[in-house]
Order: C-alpha cells, then sequence, then structure tokens
C-alpha cells in the first residue's frame, strides 16, 4: 500500500492533462464518436477478447464476473496512440492522435470466494476528426469560391464501479454500474478564399446517464470457460448547445447561442465467449451485440443508429507470473483478431472494421507489470470509391499491484 497509494495521487493529477488530439478518426464524426469496448493493453493485444478469459492482472471492464480471479489489489492506467491514412477520392491523409486510457483500481478481497471490487475512470467513446473540403456557389453571376472545415473534439468518459462473487465453485456472477458523463463538440466553419470572412456553426453535446452491467463466469468442464454478459440503461439528459459565430477582418460580427435540454436512448448489448486452457496457452473467442437506434445524438440525414455486432479470436500465453522463474518464462505473449460491423451506417451503407493484433507482457518485479500492444486494420463500407481509414494503434498499459487483503483460516 505505501508504493500503491503514491501513484494512484500522482496518476490522478496526471488524467487532466489533456491530451494531444490532431484528428484521425474521420468516421468518429457519425454517431457519438469511436466507441472504447474493453480497455488496456492486455485486451487490445487480443482484439478485445475478454467475455471469458481469466487473466489475473487484468482488469476486465466488459464482463464485471471476472473481477474475483486477481490475486492482488491492483491500479492500472495507460496510453493509447493511434496513426491514420485516410483514403478518399484518391486523395491521401495521414493524421495522429493520442490520449490516456483509463485509470482503473481493483481490490482482491477474498481469492477464495471469487469477491473482487474495481472502481475507475475509462473511456466510453471519443471524437478526434479533422476533415476540410472546397465548396463554392454563383452569386449574380460571380463565381464565389470557399472551404469548408470539420473539426470533432471530446469524448464521454465513464466512472464505473464492478463487483464479483463466487457462486457455486464453478460459477462466478458480477454486476457493474457505468456513470457516463462528457461533451461532444461537432463544428464546422466556412471561410471565404481570400478573404477573412468566415462563419462557424458548432454543436455540443453534454451527456449525463447510467448504464447497468451483469455477467457470469462457468467452467463446466477442466479447461473450459464459458462468459455471458447483458448491459442497459434509461435514458439519458442531454444539454445541447448550438452556437454560429460570423468573423470578418474587424473580428466576430454576429454571434448567437441557442441552448436546448433533452433526452437520448443508451444501447442495449449482450456478449457470449468462451475460451479452453492447453497448457500454458489460452485460446479465446468473442460475440457481441449491441442495439444502438435508441439514440439520438448528433441526428444527421446522412447517418443512421443501427444494431452492431462484433466478433474476435484470441491467443495468449500469459507467462509464469512468478517471483522463482526466470525473466523470460515470466514474459507473457497475446495475439487477436476482431470483425465488427459498426453501430452506425453512412448513406444507407453499413460501415465494417477489421485488425489484427499483438502484444506482450513485461515483468518488472514484484507484481508489477507493462503491458504493450499494436493494432493494424481498416474502416470503411465496402463500397468502391468511400472514405477508408487505415489505422495502427499503440497501447501502453502500467499495472501495479499489492497484497492488501491477508487470507484468513476458514472452518
Amino acid at each position: 500500500m505505501r508504493r500503491i497509494v503514491p501513484l494512484m495521487l500522482l496518476l490522478l493529477m496526471l488524467s487532466k492533462i489533456t491530451a494531444f488530439s490532431q484528428g484521425g478518426s474521420n468516421y468518429s464524426a457519425l454517431g457519438i464518436g469511436d466507441l472504447r469496448y474493453s480497455v488496456g493493453a492486455l485486451y487490445d493485444a487480443m482484439s478485445g477478447t475478454s467475455i471469458a478469459m481469466p487473466m489475473v492482472h487484468g482488469i476486465n471492464v466488459v464482463n464485471p464476473a471476472l473481477l474475483g480471479l486477481a490475486t492482488t489489489t491492483r491500479i492500472q492506467t495507460g496510453y493509447k496512440f493511434s496513426q491514420h491514412v485516410i483514403r478518399s477520392e484518391g486523395i491521401t491523409s495521414a493524421q495522429n492522435n493520442g490520449k490516456l486510457d483509463g485509470l482503473l483500481a481493483m481490490f482482491s478481497v477474498d481469492t477464495a470466494k471469487g469477491f473482487g471490487i474495481s472502481l475507475g475512470i475509462l473511456p466510453y467513446s471519443s471524437l478526434n476528426y479533422s476533415t476540410a473540403r472546397s465548396i463554392q456557389t454563383d452569386l449574380n453571376g460571380e463565381v464565389i469560391s470557399g472551404h469548408s472545415t470539420q473539426l470533432g473534439k471530446g469524448g464521454v468518459s465513464q466512472v464505473q464501479l464492478g463487483a464479483s462473487v463466487k457462486v457455486f465453485s464453478d460459477l462466478q456472477i458480477g454486476i457493474s454500474t457505468s456513470a457516463l458523463f462528457g461533451v461532444l463538440e461537432y463544428s464546422d466553419q466556412v471561410t471565404i478564399d481570400g478573404s477573412s470572412w468566415s462563419v462557424r456553426n458548432a454543436q455540443s453535446y453534454d451527456i449525463r446517464g447510467l448504464i447497468f452491467k451483469g455477467g457470469l463466469w462457468w467452467k463446466p468442464a477442466k479447461g473450459l470457460n464459458i462468459g455471458a454478459f447483458f448491459s442497459g440503461g434509461t435514458n439519458a439528459s442531454v444539454f445541447i448547445t448550438r452556437q454560429a459565430t460570423g468573423y470578418n477582418p474587424a473580428g466576430a460580427y454576429a454571434d448567437t447561442v441557442e441552448i436546448e435540454e433533452s433526452q437520448t436512448g443508451l444501447p442495449i448489448t449482450a456478449g457470449l465467449g468462451w475460451s479452453m486452457n492447453l497448457g500454458k496457452n489460452l485460446l479465446g473467442m468473442d460475440l457481441m451485440w449491441g442495439d444502438y437506434t435508441g439514440i439520438t445524438v448528433n441526428a444527421r440525414p446522412d447517418a443512421q443508429y443501427t444494431t452492431m455486432y462484433r466478433t474476435s479470436l484470441a491467443y495468449s500465453n500469459p507467462g509464469e507470473m512468478s517471483s522463482i522463474s526466470t525473466f523470460f518464462d515470466n514474459i507473457g505473449y497475446h495475439a487477436g483478431a476482431y470483425f465488427e460491423k459498426t453501430y452506425v451506417t453512412y448513406n444507407g451503407a453499413n460501415l465494417y472494421e477489421y485488425a489484427g493484433s499483438l502484444g506482450i507482457s513485461f515483468p518488472l518485479g514484484g507484481h508489477a507489470i507493462v503491458d504493450a500492444a499494436v493494432q493494424v486494420g481498416r474502416r470503411g463500407p465496402a463500397i468502391e470509391n468511400y472514405l477508408t481509414d487505415m489505422f495502427g494503434r499503440l497501447t501502453v498499459t502500467v499495472s501495479i499491484g499489492e497484497t492488501w487483503f491477508k487470507p484468513f483460516a476458514r472452518d
């Protein structure tokens, strides 16, 4: 505890630092942005496969039933960097962005009873796009040209509290509650070429809501693990701010603000997963489904909320993670791949995302571990001449553990 508490305070201060953002994720302009299902490089290395993957040092935010597997109390934080190469109509653009990847704590209260508690601040969705296009119009026989710049920033975060307990020797259950909060800002600025005249339109959505989740983890046979979860929430409150500002060489000449209070539905999601222990190796698979049709945030005529589905495969050799093993025996190796139909359509076309991933876990002595993961993939519709997003993601996570709760004798 002497090491973990000062580190928690330091990380809380670092979490207030604004991450740099230079765009890149252009499809995050649709809906409520890019969703973050799992958190941490350990699960990123396995392409998010986590519903039935028993990992002793990862903090599982997808299936709360697995929280009780930890043998030590842990704190975790990380950083995620993304590089994008966007192609559209023969034009290629490279952009990147980076941000902190959550701050989580997991308390291993009673390993015999599978009693674990987690608390953390983690991302739910993020906006990060920067696009531009040329425009022109005919005004009294004169062609007026200009350019439009669209920017998106912000995101929705969640404070998540979860717990798990063992019901039978081969069955654990878990529950979690996530309080959503955050502001999504979408803006479009039109500037007349060769002048300082421009108009900026911006809409921001301040979202507040709750999502509840239940999960289970079952071991029906030796080496076989089955997991499942279901989540949903009540309507969330939304405060909408619309602002239009005009600029000329003398400065702003017009500024109007409109504020509206509204509500939005929250998604219903479910998942099923399995994994198999093969000696030191672990193979797993997840299937996820979500209904996002009840969301009303950022409604636009060219994009509609729909259902999503996602499937992922994973391989893991977690390493010995023992103080009596050699350094190389303690190193863990992970890999995965996923395919996803996203929760939003664009001009009536489904958007698909797929990627492969690799990762490694380094022990630092004691119960400290550094996880690193790389994902490479593509996002876009299965239609030629549409915008495609080729991406690479690097996630690095630091996890430190200590024994806070000592086992006691039982009858």
